[in-house]
């Protein structure tokens, strides 16, 4: 896993997650489709389910590190997580869940903005926000 800085993780959450609904309603109809498709999801409200559930569980994590320092959690099996996300905004509508996207994302810029340059030498706060940020987009990059 790479270095990188707090710095480089609000980037990517301005300018990578903060343009990324923007993107995909950019793409033509046969375009979407390919992209979700390759992506393994049947809709764009799934995949943002899925996105929007992670970043929730990331900063569930984060907190919980940084308020105890003793605080643990499970693995979780990554296909049963992503498909209880899908079921649980199922009921959503799309608008709701393109607010609450960027609700949570907004939530996690300000928890990066707050941390100091050495939270990321806690290997589980650089691996979380690794995993949930920065490669997270680049599995899910739509351009």
């Amino acid at each position: 896993m790479a270095g990188f800085t707090l710095g480089e993780v609000i980037h990517v959450l301005e300018g990578g997650w903060g343009v990324y609904v923007r993107q995909f309603d950019a793409l033509s109809p046969e375009e979407q489709a390919t992209f979700l498709q390759k992506q393994g999801f049947e809709t764009f409200h799934d995949l943002l389910a899925h996105i929007v559930g992670w970043w929730e569980e990331g900063l569930w994590v984060l907190t919980g590190i940084l308020d105890d320092p003793g605080f643990t959690w499970e693995a979780r099996d990554v296909d049963a997580f992503n498909q209880e996300l899908v079921e649980k905004y199922r009921s959503w509508s799309d608008e709701d869940l393109l607010l609450h996207y960027e609700n949570v994302r907004e939530a996690m810029l300000d928890l990066v903005s707050e941390l100091s340059d050495d939270a990321l030498t806690n290997e589980d706060i650089h691996d979380w926000l690794y995993a949930d940020v920065i490669e997270h987009l680049e599995d899910h990059r739509i351009a």
